[in-house]
Formats: structure tokens, C-alpha cells, sequence
């Protein structure tokens, strides 16, 4: 009955942390160096980092810079850095390229990694899916990738992906400029 509870409260802390990415008013938007953004991620990441070989490539030479809430891309990039270290393949190096494009009315960045990789065939519908796992042999709730997309959305942008198992997923953003 205990493990019950502490399941239905893990719940509602995890309902909680999604209603308030959907409710937040944005209007703290600040500029945002990308650069910045993964250097302080590397520093917060950093023993998983060195403990696992992880090379971590950026390229933010097409746009370096974007309004938006810091919270926001923070939580994002490092969700997504985060599952590609998680979701690593155990015999290579991990290598995660994170690169930018320009587009006339999105930003575009690019999460690319050579991790486990996803089946989209048979999980593709459920990707984003709360409490949706592919690897369970690894630990995790399920619920990164949809706060990814959520706050993703909260921000006026959309989020795909290309993914092989074995090989690797490549997660696209497009946020607007403004």
C-alpha cells in the first residue's frame, strides 16, 4: 500500500511540473547564447561526462543567439543531452553534435547522437507519450521527452525526429525568432 502511495505522489509531483510548463506566461524572454547554454550543462553534467567519454561538438555558427525563457531552453538542451548520455551505446564513444540552422522564421537545432537509438516504426506514436519508455532496461519515469515537447510547444515551436536503433536519433527544434 505504501509503494502505492509513493507511486500516485510521484504522479501528481509529475502532473504538477507539466501543468506549470503549460501555464507559465512567457514574458521573461532574455537573450540565450547557445554556447553558453551547453557550457553550463557540461558543467552541471560534468562527472557523467568525463565517467562515460562523452564528446559533446557544437556548432552555433548559423545563429549563436535566441530570445526566449531561459528556463525553458535550459530544461530542454538539457533533457536531450542528457537521454543521449543515458541512452549511449555501451561499446563506442558517445559523440553528441548539437548544431544550429537559420531559417526565414525558425530557429533550428539539431540534438544529433550515435546512442541506442528508437524503433519509430513500433514507438513512434508514443515518442513523446507521458510515461512512455523504449529501453527499459535503463533506468527513467518517461517523462523527459514529454516535457521536452511540451515546453517546446508552450514556446511556439515543434520538435521531430529521426532515429535508427543501433545507430542513433537526431532530434529537430524549430522555434520562432520572436
Amino acid at each position: 500500500m505504501f509503494s502505492a502511495v509513493d507511486q500516485l505522489d510521484d504522479i501528481i509531483k509529475d502532473l504538477h511540473k507539466i501543468l506549470q510548463a503549460k501555464s507559465e506566461i512567457i514574458d521573461s524572454k532574455e537573450s540565450v547564447y547557445f554556447q553558453e547554454l551547453v557550457s553550463a550543462i557540461k558543467v552541471s553534467l560534468h562527472h557523467i561526462i568525463q565517467k562515460e567519454n562523452v564528446t559533446i561538438i557544437t556548432d552555433f555558427t548559423a545563429i549563436d543567439k535566441i530570445e526566449i525563457v531561459r528556463s525553458y531552453i535550459y530544461s530542454i538542451f538539457q533533457n536531450l543531452i542528457s537521454n543521449s548520455i543515458k541512452y549511449r551505446q555501451a561499446d563506442i564513444e558517445t559523440i553528441i553534435k548539437i548544431t544550429t540552422e537559420e531559417d526565414k522564421d525558425h530557429v533550428r537545432i539539431l540534438f544529433k547522437d550515435n546512442g541506442l537509438g528508437i524503433n519509430l516504426k513500433e514507438n513512434g506514436d508514443n515518442l513523446f507519450g507521458l510515461y512512455k519508455r523504449f529501453h527499459p532496461h535503463i533506468e527513467g519515469k518517461g517523462l523527459g521527452l514529454f516535457m521536452v515537447k511540451t515546453q517546446i510547444e508552450v514556446l511556439g515551436g515543434k520538435i521531430s525526429v529521426e532515429s535508427e536503433p543501433n545507430v542513433g536519433t537526431i532530434f529537430t527544434i524549430e522555434l520562432p525568432y520572436n
